[in-house]
């Protein structure tokens, strides 16, 4: 069975990038997005591997050596234009096996808003974990919707609160362990159920990364 959801062409075409692009770069748009990526640069270590970078909000903040994996190969192409290090990734499982990038390179992860659109994610998240251990990262953070935000988008396919990752095991999965849970904006998982951009930011730590 495949675990990720695919891909429509037309969603992902040169149309979608550009609409992200032109969102990304509105003033007020960028000044509140700005409050949700310093909420996640605070746990960061190191260069990182930013899963699915979009149109490249949070990885030109990124530490320098940081890499970003995105299925577009338009916004890629805007991406290395801007000087910014946009590697092709896939619609597949095999994505979440990081197999293109280097060991020992990077310290961190960030995999925003994915996991919630495969029918697995947990499934999904262990393989990620397993390739963060190959690659000698000490740390993964993992940022899903509430659940007014799981329901705007008819591309989401398992809802990941905290009941959730309790009931999957997520507190010690693969080698790490949750060091760090919050909410964000509003700092309680209720909030979810109103603000569709509430989302709840979970921190995983390596339980053994002096290797």
């Amino acid at each position: 069975m495949n675990n990720v959801a695919p891909a429509p062409s037309e969603g992902f075409g040169e149309v979608y990038a550009e609409e992200q692009l032109r969102r990304s770069r509105h003033p007020l748009r960028r000044f509140i997005k700005g409050f949700y990526l310093r909420s996640v640069l605070e746990h960061v270590q190191g260069p990182t591997i930013d899963f699915g970078c979009g149109a490249g909000q949070l990885l030109e903040r990124l530490p320098p050596g940081s890499t970003g994996l995105e299925l577009n190969p338009f916004l890629i192409r805007n991406l290395t234009g801007r000087g910014l290090d946009a590697r092709a990734s896939t619609a597949d499982e095999a994505a979440f096996d990081l197999q293109s990038l280097e060991p020992g390179r990077y310290r961190t992860l960030v995999i925003s808003h994915v996991l919630e659109h495969l029918p697995d994610p947990t499934a999904m998240f262990g393989r990620l974990l397993r390739a963060c251990r190959r690659l000698g990262l000490q740390r993964v953070i993992v940022i899903v919707p509430g659940a007014k935000g799981y329901a705007s988008d008819a591309t989401h396919r398992c809802f990941i609160d905290w009941n959730y990752a309790q009931s999957h095991g997520w507190q010690q999965l693969e080698g790490f362990q949750l060091s760090r849970r919050r909410f964000f904006p509003w700092p309680q998982e209720t909030g979810g159920n109103w603000f569709v951009y509430n989302e709840m930011q979970m921190v995983f730590d390596d339980m053994t990364p002096l290797r």
